[in-house]
């Protein structure tokens, strides 16, 4: 079943105008366990700001040509998501996911695994296995809240539709809550952060959200999220989604989940100014 759409936003959310406020909020609420803890929320903060000032347009044109991002978005649309791009894929819980695509030639398992690293995985896609596995895998852990759990059975399915233009066989494609500066150097994993994007964010709300580059502007490779820009996705996501960072539990899983809004947008953004798509 869909999420509601919801209309308010928490107080909290109100007060938050842009990206760097959201760190500094998130980053003060944390406890000094936390910050000493490896892999804790200075190390996570660290990884959030690299992505905010990574340039994203570059990354996608050294991974995926206009062509290749033309054969997903046409995999995406002939085989699971007719309006992609167009409209806004809905949020439906992993039940009604696998009813819609069981007989789609992947099989699907579900888990819920919320200890700390249980939680660092969102997901995996296995592909077959000659004399092992004779279908696709796709495994979500859904102790994450319901936009982290659609976002990785969107990604995952991406793989599936994305194997045979990639050529991958015989492998595991690990979706972490970290580590999304290595999926702009991995094409395979783009192709299925593409078809998120593409999804989450189709072309006019993209417009809507970040503008259309003027090619002359100094500007118009913006690598960050200016604080205009990030208060629309943050009123988007959970108008949308009903993805609310202030009701997420812990320092931790909000730096979790701002990197992976700040990872969808910027390709999404860097999608729209390089190949206008």
């Amino acid at each position: 079943m869909a999420l509601p759409i919801g209309r308010e936003n928490s107080a909290a959310e109100r007060r938050t105008g842009g990206f760097l406020s959201l760190v500094r909020e998130i980053s003060a609420a944390a406890s000094v366990s936390e910050r000493k803890e490896p892999g804790g929320v200075v190390e996570l903060e660290r990884e959030v700001n690299g992505l905010i000032r990574t340039n994203y347009g570059q990354a996608l044109r050294r991974c995926l040509s206009r062509w290749e991002i033309k054969e997903i978005a046409r995999e995406g649309k002939a085989r699971v998501w007719p309006g992609l791009n167009r409209h806004p894929v809905t949020l439906v819980s992993p039940n009604e996911f696998v009813r819609r695509w069981s007989t789609f030639g992947v099989d699907f398992k579900f888990a819920s695994l919320p200890w700390k690293d249980g939680l660092a995985l969102l997901g995996f896609y296995l592909n077959r296995i000659d004399e092992i596995r004779k279908r696709p895998l796709i495994f979500v852990n859904t102790a994450h809240p319901p936009a982290v759990v659609g976002v990785a059975l969107d990604h995952e399915m991406g793989h599936h539709l994305t194997a045979e233009i990639f050529g991958k066989r015989n492998e595991t494609h690990l979706l972490s809550q970290t580590g999304f500066q290595e999926h702009l150097t991995e094409p395979g994993e783009l192709a299925a952060d593409t078809l998120v994007s593409l999804g989450i964010f189709p072309a006019p709300i993209a417009r809507s959200l970040f503008g259309v580059r003027d090619p002359a502007s100094s500007e118009g490779r913006e690598r960050g999220l200016p604080d205009p820009t990030f208060a629309r996705l943050l009123e988007y996501v959970a108008g949308r989604y009903g993805f609310r960072f202030m009701q997420i539990r812990g320092a931790k899983k909000r730096f979790h989940a701002l990197a992976a809004l700040v990872h969808y947008a910027k390709l999404r953004r860097a999608l729209l100014d390089e190949y206008n798509t």
